[in-house]
């Protein structure tokens, strides 16, 4: 009887009466939501751009549909790509984060990269299926995984079945694999559903608006229907191929023979209203042009200029090159866009 009284006075001090009448409390399991962090060492919108966003839907009927049930994808895309400026860019380096902790699983580091893709490079890599180029599997747990494509050769900077937190440098984003511009391609999974981290749905459901993003707020990163990725100047004929390669005019003075404002875009659509106009410094129209986009395009380089007669020069002072996108939306309602961007021009020496 006594030792029945001390086990009793034990059990009550340490706080471990259980009455015969309670059933024991049942174990909870706390789930956290998943989501993703920025996988690039770059700024949305200032150095870095969303150019596709997946095919919701992947009907592989020829249509593409994105996560606002618009057209800034491809047929079949699995996953979002984010472009850096140029091939300049690429070779001073933008590092590739992963974007949740998790375990390397696959890592692929042997492609090429290449600028622009020829044709010949095209059959190569579809004959080898590399179209992902060099690459880096993370595996999250519960069924998620992210994979990271087009990364610069001799960048990866992880191994297989290292272990990685959100925000560690995995690589550097390449123009490996199938792709005709330096940008990352980053696919989320889950289970065997691949999904669309801007609705936090498969990509095989159907596209209704709504739905919540995986990416984190602080990540910066979120649908956007038109981006203006590079505005400038050239006192000769713009050309894309130099734009690529970050070739860029940097000084113009009074003795230029042509002056040209030129405004790369990714996301016009067809239908769109665009207006460029470069003025002079006293406020006078220098050149202008109006178009209505033919066809949606996921770059578009548009352009405004003219020649200088021989016998004249250039005035000195600041010349203000604007583009202006007017759209009309589903509903009707004209959404505008627009940025500007100015060049002092000084007096040839």
């Amino acid at each position: 009887m006594l030792r029945a009284l001390i086990l009793w006075i034990v059990l009550f001090f340490t706080g471990a009466v259980v009455h015969a009448a309670e059933a024991p409390p049942s174990l909870v399991k706390i789930v956290r939501a998943f989501s993703l962090k920025l996988p690039v060492d770059c700024k949305i919108g200032t150095d870095c751009w969303v150019l596709n966003y997946p095919d919701v839907g992947m009907a592989k009927d020829g249509t593409a549909t994105d996560p606002a049930c618009l057209a800034q994808t491809y047929d079949e895309h699995k996953g979002t790509d984010i472009a850096i400026a140029d091939k300049a860019a690429m070779d001073k380096g933008v590092d590739v984060l992963a974007a949740h902790d998790g375990t390397v699983k696959i890592v692929r580091d042997s492609v090429d990269d290449h600028f622009p893709l020829l044709p010949e490079e095209l059959a190569k890599i579809k004959a080898d299926k590399k179209e992902c180029g060099n690459a880096v599997l993370i595996d999250h747990g519960e069924g998620w995984q992210t994979m990271y494509c087009h990364l610069k050769r001799g960048s990866i900077a992880v191994k297989q079945e290292q272990k990685v937190k959100a925000g560690d440098r995995i690589a550097q984003i390449g123009s490996s694999g199938m792709t005709q511009f330096p940008h990352l391609h980053i696919g989320v999974i889950k289970g065997k559903d691949v999904m669309d981290p801007f609705t936090g749905k498969s990509l095989t459901d159907a596209c209704s608006k709504g739905g919540k993003s995986l990416f984190d707020k602080t990540s910066g990163i979120a649908y956007k229907p038109l981006s203006f990725v590079k505005l400038g100047f050239k006192d000769t004929p713009v050309k894309i191929e130099e734009l690529d390669l970050g070739q860029e005019t940097k000084e113009i003075k009074t003795d230029a023979k042509a002056l040209v404002f030129y405004s790369m875009m990714y996301g016009l659509r067809a239908g769109d209203e665009v207006s460029l106009k470069l003025e002079s410094p006293d406020g006078s129209s220098f050149a202008e042009r109006k178009l209505v986009q033919d066809k949606n395009r996921a770059r578009q380089l548009l352009f405004v200029g003219r020649n200088v007669p021989k016998s004249e020069n250039l005035p000195a002072g600041i010349y203000t090159g604007k583009v202006t996108v007017t759209r009309i939306g589903k509903e009707e309602t004209p959404e505008t866009y627009s940025q500007t961007k100015s060049i002092n021009i000084k007096d040839a020496q």
